[in-house]
């Protein structure tokens, strides 16, 4: 199996299973009419010519034909959505917030709808065949009786428009791999971090319901193996008072991911935002995601703190129940990658997985080829 396809199959994105159409029903009623009227060409077959009747009869089956598989089709794509459970519960979750908790009822009500317009239809075909010149009479009723169902039978059709939005900007996320959380308020370096340990180029993407931004980045560890590291600028990075509920409820859907968390913090006294500032967004964060159990606290910068405000700071953060806490300075490269593997470790124990020991096999390999490198640089050197 090619690693291509391996990529293929754990890539798991929202867009993959749930692609609609944005509708309404003023929007299928005026496309309705819009095909209702369109030109039909009837055939110059010789029974056709000969019998006005058969023509009449013909043109408005055509007519209520485009009508009924324009509907049909729409509707369906809604009808066909995958089951809420069937998802994974951070997409779960982001499609009940758009849709208001009725995700599951627009999906089972576009199906009724479809099957009654099914049998509508049915009916009506014969009865506008056999109707010669009363064609018309019946071809319109069906159209009418159908926006009638359509009006009648689906509440919410407008939904689609946030299911639609919610499915193409939700980043891609493979759940088989180790998610790392980056958060902080703003000007903590965070940017700086994914920057720095992400060997791909990090994809920003829309996150639902907010005019901000998810940044996804990759450490590549070969071998199909990578580790992704999720930046959250404007979202993980304020009090919870200064959010409106909508977005309160659809970054708490974060807590459904399984990842771990680094909270980024300045601890220098000129930092942009005072110590304590960032620790109430440190509470925030532990709010929204269920608890501390899955956040390490990184002090970045630690090239600009002198070892008494650094020990001051983290007697601070042991207190509020953080025993262990990192230093870095992802400007320089400092410690970045300890900060990684800490990360990893926490991620093993949380859900039993062993990705550190690929860690491990990687950073030998890099090892081993710095070290390689450096061998050859001395030889030429000698020589």
């Amino acid at each position: 199996m090619s690693l291509e396809r391996n990529e293929k199959e754990h890539t798991k994105c929202l867009s993959d299973y749930v692609d609609v159409p944005v509708l309404t029903y003023d929007s299928i009623r005026k496309k309705v009419l819009e095909l209702y009227v369109e030109r039909v060409q009837v055939p110059r077959t010789t029974s056709f010519m000969k019998d006005e009747g058969k023509r009449i009869a013909f043109r408005y089956m055509v007519k209520a034909e485009r009508v009924f598989q324009y509907v049909v089709t729409n509707l369906g794509k809604v009808a066909r959505l995958p089951p809420i459970d069937s998802l994974n519960p951070f997409y779960a979750e982001l499609l009940n917030i758009a849709t208001n908790g009725g995700y599951e009822i627009l999906r089972k009500q576009a199906a009724l709808a479809v099957k009654v317009i099914a049998g509508l239809w049915k009916e009506y075909r014969e009865r506008i065949l056999n109707a010669g010149e009363s064609a018309k009479k019946y071809s319109v009723e069906f159209v009418g009786r159908t926006l009638s169902i359509l009006k009648r039978k689906v509440k919410n059709l407008e939904a689609t428009k946030n299911i639609a939005y919610v499915s193409r900007g939700t980043p891609c996320i493979d759940f088989e791999k180790p998610l790392i959380i980056v958060s902080g308020m703003p000007q903590v370096g965070k940017s700086t971090f994914v920057s720095r340990v992400s060997s791909a180029k990090p994809k920003t993407s829309p996150y639902p319901f907010t005019t901000k931004n998810i940044v996804l980045g990759h450490i590549n560890l070969g071998n199909d193996a990578f580790i992704q590291v999720m930046d959250t600028p404007g979202i993980l990075d304020r009090p919870i008072n200064e959010m409106n509920e909508i977005e309160r409820k659809a970054i708490a859907a974060i807590k459904y991911l399984k990842a771990v968390v680094l909270y980024l913090m300045d601890p220098s006294r000129d930092s942009y935002y005072s110590f304590d500032s960032q620790l109430v967004v440190l509470k925030t964060v532990e709010m929204l995601i269920g608890g501390k159990e899955k956040i390490i606290v990184v002090f970045n910068k630690a090239d600009k703190v002198n070892e008494e405000r650094l020990r001051e700071c983290t007697q601070i953060v042991n207190k509020l129940g953080y025993e262990k806490v990192l230093t870095m300075s992802a400007l320089y490269g400092t410690n970045v990658w300890n900060v990684i593997w800490e990360a990893i470790k926490l991620y093993d124990a949380i859900y039993g997985t062993n990705f550190e020991s690929i860690l491990k096999v990687y950073s030998s390999s890099i090892t081993s080829a710095s070290t390689s490198s450096s061998s050859s640089s001395s030889s030429l050197t000698s020589s």
